[in-house]
């Protein structure tokens, strides 16, 4: 009875080595996955950036669906959170598993000159984004202690 049982626990770490492990493919499938924003040649008007940045806040904030939202983020964004990283793919990581759980109050947006802002609450309280847009896609993001703008 003892060797068995003493057989059992010294072979459990072999059988987790031996099960196979999801492929990359199958994390990411279930994870979910984004293509990042291509810069638009020639720039669009500021009209038509706007139209994408009203797409944007509604995958972002309504729809809640962070990887198609992710669409209209340049893969090398500056994300000036110092508790963050830059780049799309990180703060995709981040984002991914939890936005769509999240419980959004949409406040206000606002698109002016080559800026954009959401104000939302969420269970972090209450958020003030602040988009940076080149060549129709967004390339930096604010939100520590940003103010909505008054006019």
């Amino acid at each position: 009875m003892r060797a068995s049982t003493l057989l059992a626990v010294a072979s459990a770490p072999l059988v987790a080595l031996a099960t196979p492990l999801p492929s990359i493919a199958a994390l990411l499938a279930r994870q979910g996955t984004s293509k990042f924003c291509t810069r638009i040649t020639p720039a669009p008007t500021p009209e038509e950036t706007e139209a994408r940045f009203n797409e944007f806040a509604d995958l972002f904030l309504v729809q809640k669906d962070v990887y198609k939202a992710f669409e209209y983020i340049l893969p090398e964004y500056i994300n000036h959170n110092p508790a963050a990283e830059n780049g799309a793919q990180n703060a995709l990581d981040i984002l991914g598993p939890i936005w769509g759980s999240q419980s959004i109050t949409v406040l206000r947006t606002k698109f002016e000159g080559e800026m954009s802002w959401l104000n939302y609450i969420n269970s972090f309280g209450e958020i003030v984004d602040r988009f940076r847009w080149e060549d129709g896609c967004i390339i930096e993001h604010w939100d520590q202690g940003e103010q909505f703008p008054d006019s």
